[in-house]
């Protein structure tokens, strides 16, 4: 009884493309455990065939990349996207999940007014918050105050949730980012 032999058919291909990918060869083992399941070529034939499927899939998917940039509805995309390896149910299903990423990607990285303003308010009371709640642990906890320095980290990530709540953005925003240093 080998090493893979309780490797699940992914596991294996994860692994014999990672010897392939770093050693240059499988080690003997491996092929054992392929051979004993089936033939090494059906399944370097499994391995081609779901490469195909990536490649094809990243291929879609860089067009629909292309087509929400250049501000195409969903339909429009569907209909100008074919493929031979999916069906028109999967592509659909690419579509709707790619363009909601995008959207919210480009909407989380747009600097308006609003989260300006809520990035502004948000760092004011967030001093206010993490002053009483650090100021609240040294009271209660004195001998922390020798660790002082270290409360800046929880007074960070408190500064950060308190932020996102009330811009609805991540740190990938510029301004929210800056606002919560």
């Amino acid at each position: 009884m080998g090493f893979y032999s309780k490797f699940s058919e992914q596991d294996l291909i994860e692994s014999y493309k990672n010897q392939i990918d770093h050693q240059g060869k499988p080690d003997k083992e491996i092929i054992d455990e392929i051979v004993s399941s089936g033939t090494l070529e059906d399944f370097q034939n499994k391995i081609k065939a779901q490469n195909l499927f990536l490649n094809e899939q990243n291929r879609l998917i860089r067009e629909i990349h292309g087509h929400y940039m250049n501000k195409l509805s969903k339909q429009e995309c569907l209909s100008l996207l074919s493929s031979d390896l999916l069906s028109n149910k999967t592509i659909g299903i690419l579509v709707d999940t790619k363009y909601n990423q995008i959207h919210h990607k480009v909407e989380n990285l747009k600097v308006d007014s609003d989260t300006l303003m809520h990035s502004f308010l948000g760092t004011i009371i967030t001093s206010v918050v993490s002053t009483i709640i650090i100021l609240a642990i040294l009271y209660k906890f004195t001998f922390l105050s020798v660790f002082s320095f270290s409360l800046l980290i929880p007074a960070y990530i408190i500064n950060y949730w308190i932020i996102r709540l009330f811009t609805g953005k991540t740190r990938d925003n510029l301004a929210v980012f800056i606002a919560h240093l």
